[in-house]
């Protein structure tokens, strides 16, 4: 198969980078607890040494600190400051309400299909639903509750995940053929959030050049109700 390209934007990037090591195949297999407390240890030691990507998580995720990118040099932090971003940034209000959820440990099957939705590869998915018919209205582990769906529109999930293939409108046609729920919700900004929705005020999309094509594919397969 071809590669795919995929579009990351420069601070989705650094975010990369910055949890380097800690994501992919080892993530799969940790708790969900576990997993969120790593990657605040490495958002606290990238604000310490000034990393580009803990400054995109903080200005991303922190509630006194969104929108605030010139502000997070200037600031101390707490080990719970860093705590409420990650778990902002996967979902939940903040840290007690991710102690109080419990995060199961992720399905495997779901962060693969996951991960080969964002990288473009339609034989990787297509083989997937195959094995595991459920994975394409199957949800994160996380507190947003995101589908496969939900990740192609690149907002409100994890920030490392928030990357675009150039065939997002294929691989959202695919879950639609494969019986995904184009009117389902998900948790983020507060809950019932449509993919179209998210998907029209994310950056990352129409960065990408994929948000009219994506959008037309989710409109035929739910279609506004009559005026």
């Amino acid at each position: 198969m071809t590669p795919v390209a995929v579009h990351v934007h420069p601070g989705v990037a650094a975010v990369c980078a910055l949890y380097d090591g800690l994501l992919g195949a080892q993530a799969a297999r940790r708790g969900g607890l576990e997993h969120l407390r790593l990657l605040a240890d490495r958002v606290a030691a990238g604000h310490r040494s000034h990393h580009p990507g803990a400054r995109v998580e903080l200005s991303n995720w922190h509630p006194d600190l969104a929108g605030r990118a010139d502000a997070v040099w200037a600031v101390e932090l707490s080990d719970r400051d860093y705590r409420d971003t990650v778990a902002r940034g996967h979902g939940y209000p903040d840290w007690a309400a991710a102690l109080a959820a419990q995060p199961v440990e992720p399905a495997p099957d779901f962060e693969r299909c996951v991960e080969a939705v964002l990288s473009g590869d339609r034989e990787a998915v297509a083989g997937l639903l195959d094995q595991h018919p459920g994975l394409v209205t199957a949800r994160s582990h996380w507190g947003h509750g995101a589908t496969l769906l939900h990740y192609l529109a690149a907002n409100g999930v994890e920030t490392h995940r928030q990357r675009v293939p150039a065939n997002a409108a294929d691989m959202a046609q695919l879950l639609l053929d494969r019986g995904a729920d184009p009117t389902a919700t998900a948790h983020m900004y507060g809950g019932g959030q449509t993919v179209l929705g998210l998907l029209l005020t994310s950056s990352h999309p129409a960065d990408a050049g994929v948000t009219d094509e994506v959008a037309r594919v989710l409109r035929r397969a739910a279609p506004p109700p009559p005026v």
